[in-house]
């Protein structure tokens, strides 16, 4: 039967393509690969097409490791150039910002710019890697993602021990596998067990069925509960069968006061299907149903089951998620909805990351190393004629505001002021925070979108930019503070000699954007500092101690006027 006119089409970026009735595909300005959804009643199935830019391509650079190779083979198909590499300065704060949530310090940059060692990317990578800050700034990132919520405002232990737990793992280099693993099976109390912590969030069966497949295997089920998946194959059986896997997760009150002891209770696992009425047993996704034990947990066969090779959502959902964090955009938009109906723009690229992150037993770090190291990360954000327009093959690199707590202590080490959040020390990085509870007494946090997390979705985390953050970036009082301080940047640097102005306005360019300022931008510094310490006639006959008083005052605030305006640039607020 021809059912043409009555399939439903879809198109994955409606910016690619239009599709009409008749399921006539017409193609847009934008080029890159689309995906049209066909669906039928409850059959699915996908168009993909490529638009080329059909650019001449006579080289790209020389491929680091498999990771370029899968990348210019793509952009070779499609006729697109790449954009040149950058250099030592830019590729220093792209790096250290994305493994580190910081800015580089100046010692950083000496070392990486005067090096002439051809592994000096390398090492700057592996010595980021090995530091506390990248497991902070991850633990931070995977802290929102499971969930560790202050729900009760006088009991912290469990979020401060789960944050612990996951800092922990990821500066040890615990296998994801391993991490995952310990999370889905966790039992007893947090104090003992930190993973405990995430079951007290996700303390629905429906909920643990569905953070689990959204977060660890990139598959958003929801919608299965009720009825049969619309842009998937899953079915409610399917939904109910892999909900049996939590189905024998008990709670009771626990030693302390607020606080769940996590249990199995022995029984067979199973659930019933509401649409049916029928009982029905564990079986994973896309996988046939399994006995299992009374005596026996069923997370345990869940756990074993997720990273199984054969698993083709396991490490596919990490290697993708992760590629987001450092690219911008994933292979699979969204970073956790990956189905046959939204296939990777890269497929080989996919499957390769994939594999090598599973033939390393799943080690985070090599994962990320190989990325760093790779030619295409390491691409300038600069277009050229034939990339402006590249939204999905990597050409070039895709700038990235930068995250809200990212953004706070940069502004804190730029002007070189004390943070401060209630109960933790001065001076304590917002990367290191470890629950949601401080957003509350920070609007600078919550206005630049630090999520509350509320769910295991990377969506609840935004990056989008709103009138609220511009007005408090210009004339909030709490950055008028910080540049402000008596012993801050701006006023250490007015106390140097005007003669040392030009090395003033090097360090400020420096700090901010790990560079040297360019002829032009240090002329406009120095000219403006210049005028705004002028004396006036009144001001020239005062007392040497009062005009010196004056000048200072007028030296710092002309300095201030210079931070406060890069820290309102486009290149102090996004990674690039």
């Amino acid at each position: 039967k021809d059912v043409t006119r009555s399939a439903l089409y879809e198109a994955n970026v409606d910016e690619m393509a239009k599709i009409d009735e008749d399921g006539f595909v017409k193609v847009g300005n934008q080029p890159g690969d689309v995906a049209v959804m066909i669906r039928f009643q409850g059959k699915v199935d996908v168009f993909r097409a490529m638009i080329p830019v059909g650019a001449p391509v006579s080289e790209f650079p020389k491929p680091s490791n498999f990771i370029d190779e899968l990348v210019f083979s793509k952009l070779a198909e499609m006729g697109l150039p790449t954009s040149d590499l950058v250099d030592d300065n830019t590729f220093l704060r792209r790096v250290t910002l994305d493994i580190a949530g910081r800015m580089p310090t100046k010692e950083e940059l000496n070392a990486v710019v005067e090096s002439n060692s051809p592994d000096k990317r390398k090492a700057c990578i592996e010595r980021l890697l090995d530091s506390e800050d990248y497991a902070a700034f991850f633990a931070n990132k995977w802290s929102a993602l499971l969930r560790n919520k202050r729900s009760n405002p006088r009991n912290k232990r469990g979020n401060f021990a789960f944050h612990q737990w996951i800092l922990d793992s990821l500066h040890k280099n615990k296998p994801y596998d391993q991490f995952v693993s310990e999370i889905i099976t966790a039992q007893g109390e947090v104090q003992s067990n930190p993973p405990t912590a995430w079951y007290a969030q996700v303390d629905q069966t429906t909920e643990m069925l569905e953070d689990t497949a959204q977060l660890f295997l990139g598959t958003r089920i929801q919608c299965a509960q009720c009825h049969h998946h619309p842009f998937e194959r899953w079915s409610q059986k399917d939904y109910y069968q892999f909900s049996a896997f939590f189905s024998r997760v008990k709670k009771k009150k626990g030693f302390i006061p607020g606080e769940d002891f996590l249990y199995h209770q022995p029984g067979n696992a199973s659930a019933v299907n509401k649409k049916t009425g029928k009982k029905v047993f564990p079986a994973a996704l896309g996988s046939p149903t399994v006995e299992i034990e009374p005596e026996t947990d069923p997370r345990i066969y869940l756990a074993e089951w997720m990273k199984d090779p054969e698993n083709p959502f396991f490490a596919q959902t990490l290697v993708n998620r992760y590629w987001k964090h450092f690219f911008g955009r994933g292979l699979v938009e969204p970073e956790d909805d990956i189905r046959a109906t939204n296939p990777p723009t890269n497929p080989d690229l996919m499957n390769g990351l994939a594999e090598y992150f599973m033939s390393t037993g799943f080690d985070l770090k090599k994962l990320i190393s190989a990325i760093c190291n790779s030619k295409t990360y390491q691409l300038s954000s600069t277009p050229n004629n034939w990339n402006r327009k590249d939204q999905q093959h990597f050409s070039r690199s895709y700038p990235k505001r930068l995250p809200a707590e990212v953004l706070y202590d940069s502004i804190h080490d730029l002007t070189d002021a004390p943070s401060g959040f209630g109960g933790l020390p001065t001076n304590y990085r917002a990367v290191y925070l470890p629950d949601d509870s401080y957003n509350k007494s920070s609007y600078f946090l919550t206005v630049f979108g630090r999520p509350d997390s509320d769910s295991a979705c990377e969506c609840e985390r935004t990056a989008d930019a709103s009138l609220a953050q511009s007005l408090h970036l210009i004339n909030s009082k709490e950055l008028q503070n910080k540049l402000s301080l008596e012993d801050g940047f701006a006023a250490q640097l007015a106390k140097r000699a005007g003669s040392k102005d030009p090395q003033n306005v090097s360090a400020i360019y420096q700090k901010a954007f790990s560079r040297e300022p360019s002829t032009n931008e240090s002329q406009v510094a120095l000219l403006y500092l210049e005028k705004k310490s002028q004396l006036s006639e009144e001001e020239i006959k005062l007392e040497d101690e009062e005009r010196k008083t004056v000048l200072l005052k007028k030296r710092r605030e002309a300095f201030e006027d210079i931070i406060w305006a890069l820290i309102n640039t486009k290149e102090f607020l996004f990674n690039h």
